[in-house]
Order: structure tokens, then C-alpha cells, then sequence
């Protein structure tokens, strides 16, 4: 199953002009900030507990929240590797824009359909039958296609702004 879905999978490489360790550093100082009980409220799109550090590999969950149910999800993976320079990284990735949730989702939908399709033509077997049975087995299908793709598209916006708060960092460090 993961093979199937490995083309959804995206690639990307960036390259910010901070060393591997003030990008690490900065990642762990904003996942060790102390929130207040209304945190969640902010208006931050990147949320840093969601983030892991091991190493010079940086691999953040996204998962749809409460207040924000259509971000997406899924996982991205990004390695840290030194630019041309000492100052420079060059950070190279990959978009997963799906998880077991996913792959859950598929098998139950697959599931009811297998079982929902003999149960409807054991009751009725007429041609509004066949074009129902037609039309539920082209819609869940087409859904479940389409829904790694809406996924990696909130997850491209997610990385977008992930990076743009390292670049806002070395922005502040150098005022």
C-alpha cells in the first residue's frame, strides 16, 4: 500500500542563508517555549509542538486541529545539510501527504462498499439500484484519490511558512 502511495510523496530543497546550528537552535527554542492556556488561540500557523528534532533531521506531524480543521495531514520530513558556506544549509525534504489515518479511511470505505454493494442488490435490482451502486462506487474512490492531493497542497503551505519563520528569525537576529 505505501509503494501505491508513494506518488503523492513531494520532494522540495531551500536553501537559508543561517548555519545548521542557529536553524536547530531556533527550532528548539520555539519547541521549548512555555504557552500559556491560551496558546491555541494564536495566530502562529506553525504549531512547534508538533515538530521533532533527531539530529540534523527535523520531521513535523500535521494534524488537523480543533480551531483550524482543514490544514491538512500528514507528515513532513526535512535533513539539514551545509550550504556552500558555514553560514548557509541547505534544507532538503519530502511532503507525506497522507498517514495510517489515511490508509484506516481507505480500507473502511473499501469495506462498506464491498458489503453495502450484495446487501443493495439481495434488497432491490433495478437500474436506479445499479446507477446508486455505480455512483457510490465512482464518488468514495474519486474522494479518497483526491484527498492526498488537497493534503499536500495545506502541507506546501505549511513548509512555506515553517521557512518563512527561519527567515524571519535570522531577520530579527540581525536587527
Amino acid at each position: 500500500m505505501k509503494k501505491v502511495l508513494k506518488r503523492y510523496d513531494e520532494s522540495f530543497s531551500v536553501e537559508v542563508s543561517q548555519s545548521k546550528a542557529k536553524v536547530i537552535e531556533f527550532v528548539s527554542k520555539e519547541k521549548n517555549k512555555k504557552r500559556d492556556f491560551f496558546g491555541f488561540l494564536s495566530s502562529n500557523p506553525v504549531d512547534f509542538n508538533e515538530v521533532t528534532i533527531t539530529g540534523e533531521n527535523i520531521n513535523i506531524d500535521v494534524l488537523p486541529k480543533m480551531l483550524n480543521p482543514y490544514r491538512g495531514m500528514g507528515k513532513i520530513h526535512m535533513s539539514l545539510q551545509s550550504g556552500v558556506s558555514t553560514s548557509e544549509t541547505i534544507i532538503k525534504g519530502e511532503i507525506i501527504p497522507y498517514n495510517c489515518l489515511y490508509i484506516f479511511l481507505i480500507c473502511i470505505v473499501i469495506g462498506f462498499l464491498v458489503l453495502w454493494t450484495p446487501l443493495v442488490i439481495a434488497m432491490t435490482s433495478g437500474i436506479n439500484t445499479f446507477i446508486m451502486l455505480a455512483f457510490a462506487w465512482t464518488i468514495f474512490p474519486l474522494v479518497l484519490h483526491l484527498m492526498p492531493f488537497w493534503n499536500r497542497s495545506r502541507l506546501r503551505e505549511y513548509k512555506e511558512f515553517f521557512i518563512a519563520g527561519l527567515i524571519e528569525n535570522k531577520k530579527k537576529t540581525i536587527r
